[in-house]
């Protein structure tokens, strides 16, 4: 249990660090307007990676999230967490995820 609670602190940790850093290193207004993936004016792009789970609380939000920007990223899944969540493995897959 207490590894479970870790491995899940430590993923949502991830999220809220990824996309503190991807705020700053974008500018929140051009991260809402861009809608075609994370690319900045001057050509530089930033690759978003999510390592464990799927949780189907935690990753449907990330994943409405992405969506809602047009952003795509690459998710490294767990095969236990994968087969307790097919479907969060499905969306993940149709959304080009």
């Amino acid at each position: 249990m207490k590894r479970e609670r870790r491995i899940f602190f430590c993923t949502v940790l991830m999220i809220l660090l990824t996309a503190v850093f991807a705020a700053g290193y974008f500018g929140r207004e051009k991260m809402e307007a861009m809608g075609q993936g994370l690319k900045r004016e001057d050509g530089k792009k930033i690759a978003l990676t999510f390592d464990d789970g799927p949780h189907p609380y935690y990753t449907d939000q990330l994943l409405d999230g992405l969506k809602e920007r047009g952003v795509r990223a690459t998710f490294f899944v767990t095969g236990e967490h994968a087969q307790l969540h097919p479907e969060v493995i499905k969306r993940m897959s149709e959304e080009g995820g």
